[in-house]
C-alpha cells in the first residue's frame, strides 16, 4: 500500500471491526444529533481574525476564517454545535490535520491545521494509520461512530499542512452542495471598525491599465471613454489592531442609483480560481495593489454579481455623471468615495482587431513533437496564442497575457531517444529565469504515455522533458547534546528529494521502523522533517531506526541510525 495516497476505508469490514472495538471501550457517546440554531465560537481564548471569507489569495478566494493563535500554540478547539465527525483527513499538505463535523441543520463545520485531535478521534485515526502503515489517511466515519457536543474539545490548534503560522482555519459548508458559506452568518463575531477604501481605478475600452482616481482631494472631472469599468482596492478590520481582511460587498452607484453590486458569499470551490480575473492580476503581481473589479471579463462565471449585467458602464451622452463606490463589511458598516466622469469628445477610432483565439473555446494543437489540449474557458480573455518548439523546448504563450489558467491544460512532449531509456523516470520541467541568464527547471510531474511525456499545466510558459533518477536524501537530526531519549521525546530526520528542491519530484511516501517494527511517524514538508515520538511502547536500550523514503518517481532510499532509549 502506497502511503503517499490518502486512504478511504469506512466501508471495509476489517476496519469496521477494529473501530467497533475501540468505540465500545473508549467512546460511549449518545446516538442522537440535536438541531441547533446558534453556533458558538471554535476558540475561547482571545484571538483575532487574520483572514476572512472572500479574501484574495493566490489562485483562490479564502473559504473561511483564520483565527490567529501565534505565538501561543495548541489552544483547545471547541465544536461549534452538536453533530458527528463525518470526515477526517490527515495529510502533509492542504489543511494538514482537519476535521469535518456534520450538524443537523445541514451545515458542516471544518477545523484545519490542527496539531492533534482529541483522544477519541486520535484513537480512531491511529487505528487506520497503524493498519495501513500510513500517516496520510482520509476517513469517513458513520453517524453513530464519533458523536460530538457543542463546546466539546475536538482538538488543538497547530501549524500542519500548508499553514504559514499557528492558527485555526475554520469553515462552514453546505452539506449537500459542499459550497463554503460565509461563517459570519453563523458566528457571533464582534466588528466595530468600518472598511477602508485605499484606491479607485477606472478602466476604459481595453481595460488593460487603469487610471487611478485621486479622491483624497477635490479633483477635476475624469474624462473617460464610452465603455468604462470601475475597480477598488479596499480592506476591513474586525478590530484594532488587526489584519487587513476583505470587505463583504461592493456597490457602484451612478447618479444616485445602484448600478452594480457584488457580494463575496457562497463561492463554490470549483469557481474559486476566478479570483485571477476578479482581481487585477497584473497590478497585484507588479505593483502589489489588489484592485477588485466591479465588472466581469469575458470568462468569469462567479456567482457573486447581483445586477444581471457585466458591470461595465456605457456612457451614451456627454453629460456629467456622479459616480459613488461603496464598500461594506458583513455588519453593514461602510466606506464610500465619489467622483465625476464625463465622456471624452468623440474621436475617430481605429477599428478594433479581435484576437483570433476565443477564450470560451478549446485550443488544440497536435503534431509529431508535442500536443496541446486546452479546454474551453481556460483563459480569461481573447488572445493571440502562439506555440513553438525548438531545441526540445515547447513555448506556449499569449500576447499580453500573464495570468494563470482557469482550467488545467494538458501538454505532451516527445522525449529524445536518449531520454527514452528512462521511461518511468521522465517528467516535464517548467523553465524560468529568476536569476539573470540562469535557467531554473521546476519539476511539474508527468508520466510517459503513448510516446509522449504528459503533464497538466496551470500557467503558459516554457516546458521540456526532464527526468528524476535521484533518490531522496536523509540526514538524522539529533537534538543538541542529546545522548539518550525518553518517552515524549521526538526523533527527527531531515529529508529532501534532490540537491535542488525545485527539480525533484517530491517526497511521496515515508515509513519508520524501530527494530524492524513499523512506527507511526509524521512528515512536515515546510521544514523537510520526518519525526516520530518515543512512547512507552518503544523498546529501551540501543535501538535501530530505519527510515524508508520514496519520491514520486519511485526512487527509493533507506537510512539506518542507532539511538539509545532509557
Amino acid at each position: 500500500m502506497n502511503e503517499g495516497v490518502p486512504l478511504v476505508f469506512n466501508k471495509q469490514k476489517l476496519v469496521r471491526v477494529v473501530f467497533k472495538r475501540i468505540f465500545i471501550i473508549g467512546l460511549g457517546l449518545s446516538t442522537t444529533v440535536c438541531a441547533q440554531t446558534t453556533f458558538t465560537l471554535p476558540l475561547k481564548e482571545k484571538v483575532f481574525l487574520t483572514g476572512n471569507y472572500g479574501e484574495i489569495r493566490p489562485n483562490h478566494f479564502h473559504a473561511g476564517l483564520d483565527f490567529k493563535t501565534d505565538p501561543v500554540k495548541h489552544l483547545p478547539i471547541y465544536c461549534v454545535a452538536d453533530g458527528y465527525v463525518s470526515r477526517i483527513k490527515v495529510g502533509t499538505h492542504g489543511y494538514g490535520k482537519v476535521l469535518y463535523i456534520t450538524h443537523a441543520n445541514g451545515k458542516v463545520s471544518v477545523y484545519g491545521h490542527q496539531y492533534v485531535f482529541n483522544d477519541n478521534i486520535k484513537k480512531y485515526v491511529n487505528a487506520a494509520q497503524e493498519m495501513f502503515e500510513s500517516f496520510e489517511v482520509e476517513l469517513f466515519p458513520q453517524i453513530d461512530e464519533l458523536k460530538v457536543k457543542q463546546g466539546e474539545i475536538i482538538g488543538y490548534t497547530g501549524n500542519t499542512g500548508d499553514s504559514e503560522g499557528p492558527h485555526l482555519h475554520f469553515e462552514i459548508r453546505d452539506e449537500k452542495s459542499e459550497v463554503p458559506l460565509n461563517p459570519m452568518r453563523f458566528l457571533q463575531i464582534i466588528d466595530t471598525v468600518a472598511p477602508t477604501i485605499s484606491s479607485v481605478a477606472v478602466y476604459e475600452e481595453d481595460y488593460t491599465m487603469p487610471n487611478f482616481v485621486n479622491f483624497k482631494k477635490k479633483a477635476d472631472t475624469l474624462q473617460v471613454g464610452t465603455k468604462m469599468g470601475i475597480g477598488v482596492a479596499c480592506f476591513d478590520l474586525e478590530q484594532r489592531p488587526g489584519n487587513k481582511n476583505n470587505v463583504y460587498a461592493i456597490e457602484l452607484l451612478v447618479d444616485g442609483a445602484i448600478y452594480h453590486r457584488q457580494v463575496l458569499d457562497s463561492i463554490p470551490f470549483d469557481m474559486a480560481r476566478y479570483v485571477n480575473t476578479y482581481c487585477d492580476y497584473d497590478l497585484k503581481r507588479e505593483k502589489k495593489i489588489a484592485i477588485q473589479k466591479c465588472f466581469k471579463g469575458k470568462n468569469n462565471d462567479l456567482p457573486i454579481y447581483k445586477n444581471g449585467h457585466s458591470g461595465f458602464l456605457y456612457l451614451e451622452d456627454t453629460l456629467y455623471h456622479a459616480i459613488k463606490v461603496k464598500v461594506y463589511d458583513y455588519f453593514k458598516q461602510s466606506a464610500e468615495v465619489s467622483f465625476v466622469v464625463k465622456r471624452k469628445p468623440a474621436v475617430k477610432m481605429a477599428p478594433i482587431v479581435v484576437p483570433p483565439y476565443n477564450c470560451l473555446s478549446p485550443y488544440k494543437k497536435i503534431n509529431d513533437d508535442y500536443i496541446i489540449d486546452m479546454p474551453a474557458k481556460s483563459l480569461y480573455k481573447d488572445v493571440w496564442m502562439t506555440d513553438t518548439f525548438r531545441n526540445n523546448m515547447l513555448i506556449v504563450s499569449a500576447a499580453g497575457y500573464n495570468a494563470p489558467l482557469q482550467k488545467k491544460c494538458i501538454i505532451k512532449i516527445k522525449p529524445t531517444a536518449e531520454q527514452l531509456k528512462y521511461k518511468d523516470k521522465l517528467c516535464l520541467m517548467e523553465l524560468s529565469t529568476p536569476f539573470e541568464k540562469i535557467w531554473v527547471k521546476h519539476n511539474i510531474g508527468g508520466t510517459f504515455e503513448d510516446g509522449f511525456v504528459k503533464s497538466a499545466i496551470t500557467f503558459l510558459g516554457k516546458f521540456m522533458v526532464g527526468l528524476d533518477t535521484i533518490a531522496p536524501i536523509v540526514k538524522h537530526v539529533k537534538p543538541k547534546n542529546k545522548k539518550t531519549y525518553k518517552s515524549g521525546d521526538l526523533v527527527f530526520f531531515n529529508v529532501y528529494d534532490s540537491d535542488q528542491a525545485w527539480s525533484g519530484s517530491g517526497i511521496d511516501s515515508f515509513k519508520v521502523f524501530v527494530n524492524d517494527k513499523f512506527t507511526l511517524a509524521e512528515y512536515e514538508h515546510k521544514t523537510g522533517m520526518v519525526f516520530f515520538e518515543i512512547t512507552d511502547k518503544t523498546p529501551r536500550g540501543k535501538i535501530t531506526v530505519r527510515l524508508e523514503l520514496s519520491d514520486k518517481k519511485n526512487n527509493k532510499s533507506v537510512s539506518f541510525t542507532t539511538i539509545t532509549c532509557e
